[in-house]
């Protein structure tokens, strides 16, 4: 009598290992891209002296860079929630069958945050980049630069300015949230995902600091997120450690 072949359907735990390395590919990637990103706002954007209204101040405003750097400062609010949906993603697809993963929760929530912050953020850099642009605009095509004091103006509007710091906030608490999801995993070492925490929390403070400041905030994030991106790409987020395997083996044993 012949055996029938195994024609069963993966088990889940199969199936969550064949998904990791894929997932894990793309959240690497999402975290350098948006540690990229917030560097290259920084290093990118023109840092003429703001105190005075002047041509060179105005065509700093109308340049094709100070358009390059915001999108930039765009693409790394815009790319920090897909990271972590994929940090989230790992974690929960590394919990044994029926168990749940230490820091799933924390990441769960750091998701949302991000996701919304990012989002109540992004308005006010749409707002630096074609409004403070459009009025810098002006001032050079009418030879008139008292027009540049629109520029804080704009700035400042009430709802603007609560948006983005509520948002950066929210920004803030995705970012130690994440860690403490990590610490929780032990996905690598406890402290990988501070230095990306720390870079979240001064996304807002470092806005009142000089260029020197601001850029040094942005090799900070970049290194933030690489780390992270390190212990991705090694498997130290979606590998189990031994007892959660064993538990994973048991239940497909069963």
């Amino acid at each position: 009598m012949t055996n029938a072949p195994n024609t069963a359907a993966p088990s889940s735990a199969e199936a969550r290992a064949s998904a990791g390395p894929t997932t894990a590919r793309w959240t690497a990637v999402a975290f350098v891209a948006a540690g990229l990103a917030f560097l290259l706002f920084p290093l990118l954007r023109p840092w003429p002296d703001e105190a005075v209204a002047s041509t060179s101040l105005a065509v700093a405003f109308a340049s094709d860079r100070w358009v390059v750097a915001h999108l930039c400062g765009i693409l790394g609010l815009a790319l920090v929630a897909p990271a972590l949906l994929g940090l989230r993603t790992l974690l929960a697809g590394a919990g044994a069958a029926g168990g749940r993963r230490p820091g799933v929760r924390s990441a769960t929530w750091a998701l949302v945050t991000a996701w919304t912050g990012a989002g109540m953020a992004a308005l006010y850099f749409g707002a630096e980049i074609f409004g403070i642009r459009t009025i810098a605009e002006a001032a050079l095509r009418d030879g008139d630069l008292s027009l540049l004091a629109d520029v804080e103006a704009l700035r400042m509007q009430p709802w603007a300015v609560t948006l983005f710091g509520a948002g950066l906030l929210l920004l803030a608490v995705s970012g130690v949230l994440a860690a403490v999801a990590l610490w929780r995993a032990g996905a690598g070492p406890r402290w990988i995902g501070l230095p990306f925490a720390l870079g979240l929390v001064l996304v807002l403070p470092q806005f009142f600091g000089g260029p020197g400041l601001r850029i040094t905030h942005g090799f900070l994030v970049a290194a933030g997120c690489v780390l992270i991106a390190v212990a991705v790409g090694r498997g130290r987020v979606h590998n189990s450690s031994p007892a959660v395997e064993k538990a994973v083996d048991n239940a497909v044993a069963r």
